[in-house]
């Protein structure tokens, strides 16, 4: 399931989610990090990397990221914390249901369908 996963790249350079944490890039800047592992060469560390790895994610945290982009900011916030992302989702949830309890947050969608597939409990 969903584990932290906090390490370099294999060529030592910091990934996205690194350099997101550290204030050097913005969530809207993935796709050019993307194309940088699309366009590293053939036997360089980045690619024989994985793109989740390469991004700094887990298998777990790329995936939902891919089915529901808007759960990107949770990710980041989930690496912040050093806690795994259902827990983020869970504590979102909790202080969104205190500040708008008539209103769905983002936070909630996610979480319900992480759920729906069976992927948290």
């Amino acid at each position: 399931m969903f584990k932290l996963l906090q390490r370099k790249r294999s060529d030592d350079r910091s990934t996205f989610v690194d350099d997101v944490l550290r204030g050097a890039a913005t969530l809207d800047q993935i796709d050019d990090y993307i194309d940088r592992w699309h366009d590293s060469p053939a036997g360089s560390p980045a690619s024989s990397m994985e793109l989740h790895e390469f991004l700094g994610m887990t298998w777990e945290e790329y995936r939902t990221w891919g089915e529901r982009p808007e759960s990107l900011r949770f990710i980041m916030a989930a690496h912040r914390a050093r806690k795994p992302l259902p827990e983020i989702l869970r504590a979102d949830r909790a202080l969104g249901a205190a500040a708008r309890s008539s209103n769905t947050t983002d936070a909630e969608q996610v979480l319900a369908w992480l759920k729906s597939r069976g992927r948290i409990g």
